[in-house]
């Protein structure tokens, strides 16, 4: 698995791509900033932190239309505005957790070996990692 993965390197400085509406790059750069410190960004990740932006922003004018059709007992017009917050939460969603924008999708990243090993003398292994690798030979064994 490991020679299969596709190795980009971190991008010097986060750049909206040229669609994004310039009402977003503020926060592009701030998240993207965020995710390219923690190793989580690089170019390529671009468009999907854009639209993230833009599905979040149609979701909530969505969810404000909605909230008004609630209010006025509309229940026609709410139905339809909640099918479309629906829709746009989903896509919100779908780009946060492939992004790292949250915290169940943080756990499901695999770390590489040399970061994980990097916080501890060489030669040297903790008890959890023992204990892995030796189910992990009974296991194997049998």
């Amino acid at each position: 698995r490991r020679d299969q993965e596709v190795h980009v390197p971190p991008h010097d400085q986060v750049t909206p791509p040229v669609w994004l509406g310039k009402k977003f790059h503020r926060e592009f750069r701030e998240i993207g900033e965020i995710l390219r410190q923690a190793g989580l960004y690089t170019e390529l990740d671009r468009d999907v932190l854009a639209q993230f932006l833009v599905a979040r922003e149609r979701w909530q004018r969505a969810d404000k239309l909605a909230s008004a059709a609630i209010r006025q007992k509309d229940e026609r017009t709410a139905r339809e505005w909640t099918g479309v917050q629906s829709t746009y939460f989903r896509q919100c969603r779908q780009c946060a957790e492939v992004m790292g924008l949250s915290i169940s999708s943080r756990c499901r990243l695999v770390v590489p070996e040399f970061l994980a090993n990097a916080a501890r003398d060489e030669g040297e292994e903790d008890e959890f990692t023992r204990k892995l690798r030796s189910r992990q030979a009974r296991a194997a064994g049998g």
